[in-house]
């Protein structure tokens, strides 16, 4: 009977074992997740850096594909993440879905920047009619707006992910 309890006590310390690496694997891609998107958002070198340069010069086209580029590696922080397996973790399919659901906003703010580079080399390209230079001016301002309210999003996306994360690090013993 005594060694029947001792082989059930370590079954159970081996499966909530498993269970933490599983879940120290999740946060980890996690934590690399959004050192990723800080790269892309303001590292050196970056997407987001080559768009800016290439508007102070003018070259519409090198921005437009640096947001591809920009929209390729926020892809691939995704996919990564989409990519852990859940299963058996605690809150950590609920972590993961918050966490793409947060990415996926953040991305979508990010390549409407294609729209305001088109809307921006409308309104500066002097063979444009006045009344076409208005007009794209105009939807930069209705975009400005739009991209305000995706922002709101983003915060209560965000909100939810970080309470979502404290919930799953309590569960899952990881600080």
């Amino acid at each position: 009977m005594l060694q029947r309890n001792i082989l059930l006590i370590l079954l159970i310390v081996g499966l909530t074992s498993c269970q933490s690496k599983k879940a120290a694997q999740l946060n980890t891609v996690l934590v690399h997740a959004e050192r990723n998107i800080f790269n892309i958002m303001v590292g050196k070198n970056g997407p987001n850096e080559k768009k800016l340069k290439c508007l102070i010069d003018g070259n519409f086209k090198c921005a437009l594909q640096a947001v591809d580029d920009k929209e390729k590696a926020f892809n691939q922080v995704i996919n990564e993440i989409n990519a852990v397996e859940t299963k058996d973790i605690e809150h950590g399919n609920e972590l993961k879905k918050a966490a793409v659901s947060y990415y996926d906003a953040v991305k979508q703010v990010e390549i409407s920047d294609r729209q305001e580079i088109v809307l921006q080399q409308l309104s500066q390209d002097k063979k444009n009619t006045i009344q076409m230079r208005d007009s794209a001016m105009a939807k930069q301002w209705q975009l400005l707006n739009k991209k305000m309210e995706m922002r709101k999003l983003i915060t209560k996306k965000e909100t939810k992910l970080a309470e979502i994360q404290k919930q799953f690090n309590l569960v899952n013993h990881l600080n």
